[in-house]
């Protein structure tokens, strides 16, 4: 005889969003910035196939990050997984549109340095220069939401702190808002793959 149904509030479409400041990143992150700075590595190759201490470094709090995001997700035990990144300096005026990294688990952001602030004025007070927004991919699912419940905001806007890893179900739509400093923006952005060809991936 099956069990009577109880009485329970069930949350159908989670969304999470992970945060991670990496320890020791003052040095490493001094390294990458210099690596921006000289185009390297050239073209859109993967940052992480190139042999540097400060990207030997990024790789492992990435792995310490991707553990506890699987513990987080009671996925036990955690997938293999290959990582992807592209090493990016945002000048003046430069931004990122709106989108998602099709085909990726994770996508996600390294920030190698703190934005320095905007150097016009008069500027809107929704502007908020060099954040990083994520939109909820449920279009209208908030319509009626009342504030205060956790389907309120269908979005969520990020500041920038160097040091910080933050990591997001591919699917997830972003952007990174206009830089408006002189002094580059820079940080690593990062794609997250599982899938059937193991030999290839990193456990």
């Amino acid at each position: 005889m099956s069990e009577p149904a109880q009485d329970e509030i069930i949350p159908l479409w989670p969304t999470w969003i992970g945060q991670l400041q990496i320890p020791g990143a003052e040095e490493p992150n001094r390294a990458l910035a210099e690596l921006a700075a000289r185009g390297a590595p050239p073209g859109a190759g993967n940052l992480f196939e190139l042999e540097h201490r400060a990207v030997a470094w990024l790789r492992e709090g990435i792995a310490a990050a991707l553990g506890q995001w699987f513990e987080k997700m009671q996925v036990q035990p955690a997938p293999q997984w290959r990582l992807d990144g592209r090493l990016e300096a945002l000048g003046f005026g430069h931004y990122r549109e709106l989108g998602n990294d099709p085909g990726a688990y994770l996508a996600g952001l390294y920030y190698v340095n703190t934005p320095a602030p905007p150097e016009l004025e008069h500027l809107r007070s929704d502007c908020q220069p060099s954040h990083v927004s994520i939109l909820d991919p449920r279009v209208g699912f908030n319509a009626l939401a009342l504030e205060g419940d956790p389907n309120f905001n269908e979005s969520r806007t990020l500041v920038p702190v160097a040091g910080m890893l933050v990591l997001w179900p591919g699917y997830l739509r972003h952007c990174s808002r206009v830089h408006l400093a002189r002094a580059p923006w820079v940080r690593v952005a990062l794609r997250i793959e599982l899938g059937s060809n193991l030999a290839a991936l990193t456990p």
